[in-house]
């Protein structure tokens, strides 16, 4: 069938005339008849091989191997010839293995080009894709130009690389060349290769290269055959020839099965027969059913790019996430770190402006969260999400968010990955108190607040202070208050404990507190505050000062029945003799007395 359509390839194709091999010895036979040049490394397989059962060959083998001495060139002999054994029958991941020991500063170098060249057919031959040794990598030189083996697997290295149209002139030299090969290692790389004789528009060679399928059952009813009915289609663009082919193929677990899902839905998209929400839907499964290699990571970038085309940014950011996680090294990872950065920069300001719903906005922080918490940037937009829930008074999820903010940045430092700058993990700490705070969990805040916490900048340590007091003033712990410095000390700190002396009764520890928080805020001081520093001065028998202090503060000249009270006050110092001075005392408490009656009061508990 695929060599059917391949004679109905487009107009541009080749149309040489000849009759279609059914194996690649048929197709090739003159070449092996042809003198070859003997060079370093030499050409594989430059006999027919002795075709033994495969585990009396492999016992053999091994039996020389333990035979040899180590390090010897009767070892390095066995140990090659080992390898091309799993060479022959297909098996690279076993034959890399063996190779490792063929090496060091005695292997003569006959034996290091024979290892050497076994190691770049098994490299380029290994499902696993792992990077070719340095020694492999070299015969690929020009230097080694003239070596016979060498178009067949340079063609291969630029079908690994993704370099098809470098690769096509190389093709039929390096079709040539595999005929000489085993049949498990023509049926590892022949779908290669007709793809990419597909993609040049080299239609003579795929129609010999898909005629050799013939030989190979298994490649015959596969998904890559199918996959490549496909393509051909697609080429003669016969969109539905190929709808139908990749279907055929994409019930697979393989690589090809892969490939024939993503087509399926790349010819959707290109005839209009998805919407990108179908689309995303569609990769999105694939995402999870193919994640390896490189494939694997182009699979997200694209279910991305259709997320955003379907206006879903927090999707889109969180499979940029995957790709971080998933292929952390990839060409995709860089990528997706800058667009990821970006859309959350915008994400996370549309949430804090409120243009989307708080529900919403935590269900997309959610969702993007556990791929980017050790972020710097991530830490910012998630504090930002915290303050937003603070303000809207949801003190809880706002208090949770800025501790696992703090936790994660901590874990980060100690691994090595992240590195806060100076106060903002006090700052952390400071807001997840303040949130506490404000809804009233006092019990959660007494935990936090025990631990230590260095606190270098004044601003975050008034802060720091501030909730301190508010915490003991709530638990009934007033007393507290009356430890640490004044110099530094928030105003709400200076009013607690100078209310915590008048609570006590100590008039002249609470006359004295209340002078700091006046000179602190001058006449600005409130006049519950203004009240309890006269009553602190008068109960402290300093009527002299209590008198000054009536005409101190302005706001007092207010109140009902103030010209009562200042006649009391103002009038008591000067009259005063020692003789009177119990009369005197009655005539300021009575006015104490109307002090605590007036309204307003009730502010000063």
């Amino acid at each position: 069938m695929l060599a059917f359509l391949l004679s109905a390839a487009p107009a541009s194709a080749e149309r040489e005339a000849g009759v279609v091999a059914s194996t690649l010895e048929d197709r090739f036979s003159p070449a092996l008849l042809k003198p070859l040049e003997v060079i370093n490394p030499p050409p594989l397989y430059l006999e027919q091989r002795e075709t033994l059962p495969f585990l009396d060959e492999r016992r053999a083998l091994m039996s020389r191997i333990r035979e040899a001495e180590a390090g010897s060139p009767d070892a390095a002999r066995a140990l090659t010839d080992l390898a091309e054994f799993y060479f022959a029958h297909g098996m690279a991941s076993e034959g890399l293995s063996v190779l490792d020991a063929v090496q060091g500063p005695g292997l003569p170098l006959a034996h290091e080009l024979r290892a050497s060249a076994f190691e770049l057919a098994l490299g380029l031959t290994d499902p696993l894709r792992r990077p070719l040794t340095d020694r492999a990598q070299a015969l690929l030189e020009p230097g080694h130009g003239e070596w016979a083996d060498q178009p067949l697997f340079l063609a291969l290295s630029h079908m690994r690389d993704g370099r098809c149209d470098e690769a096509g002139a190389l093709l039929d030299e390096a079709v040539t060349r595999l005929a000489r090969f085993s049949k498990p290692v023509q049926e590892r790389v022949l779908p290669g290769l007709l793809e990419c004789a597909i993609e040049t528009q080299q239609w003579r060679l795929a129609r010999d290269l898909a005629a050799a399928f013939d030989a190979y059952p298994e490649l015959k009813g596969g998904s890559a055959y199918r996959f490549l009915l496909g393509r051909v289609a697609e080429a003669g663009d016969a969109p539905l020839a190929a709808f139908d082919s990749y279907v055929q193929a994409q019930g697979g677990n393989d690589f090809w099965a892969h490939r024939a899902r993503r087509a399926l839905v790349d010819l959707g998209l290109a005839h209009e027969a998805l919407a990108p929400e179908e689309a995303v839907t569609l990769l999105a499964q694939e995402a999870e059913i193919w994640r390896g290699g490189e494939e694997g990571a182009s699979t997200l970038r694209d279910l991305a790019s259709l997320q955003l085309i379907a206006k879903d940014p927090a999707s889109a950011i969180e499979t940029y996430g995957r790709i971080i996680v998933r292929h952390p090294e990839s060409a995709e990872a860089n990528e997706a770190r800058q667009k990821a950065r970006t859309l959350i920069d915008e994400l996370y300001r549309a949430g804090a402006a409120r243009e989307v719903s708080l529900g919403r906005f935590m269900a997309h922080h959610e969702r993007i969260a556990p791929f980017f918490r050790f972020n710097l940037a991530f830490a910012d937009a998630s504090e930002l999400l915290a303050d937003t829930f603070l303000k809207a008074g949801a003190t809880t999820i706002a208090a949770r968010e800025y501790a696992t903010i703090h936790d994660y940045l901590v874990a980060g430092q100690d691994l090595g990955i992240t590195e806060t700058g100076p106060g903002h993990l006090e700052r952390l700490k400071i807001k997840e108190a303040e949130a506490l705070a404000a809804g009233g969990q006092w019990e959660t805040l007494g935990a936090l607040l025990a631990q230590p916490l260095e606190i270098d900048d004044a601003g975050l340590r008034r802060r720091y202070d501030l909730v301190s007091a508010d915490y003991l003033e709530e638990t009934g712990q007033a007393s507290e208050l009356l430890s640490g410095s004044t110099d530094e000390a928030p105003e709400q700190v200076l009013r607690l404990r100078a209310q915590a002396r008048f609570d006590e009764a100590d008039w002249s520890a609470a006359v004295a507190a209340y002078g700091l928080l006046h000179e602190r805020l001058g006449s600005e001081m409130p006049l519950p505050d203004s009240i309890r520093y006269l009553l602190a001065a008068h109960r402290d028998g300093d009527l002299a000062q209590t008198a000054e202090l009536a005409r101190a503060f302005p706001a007092l000249t207010e109140l009902p029945a103030w010209a009562d009270i200042s006649r009391s006050l103002t009038q008591a110092a000067p009259e005063l003799l020692p003789l009177r001075e119990e009369t005197a005392r009655a005539r300021i408490e009575s006015a104490g007395d109307v002090l605590e009656t007036l309204p307003g009061a009730e502010q000063l508990n």
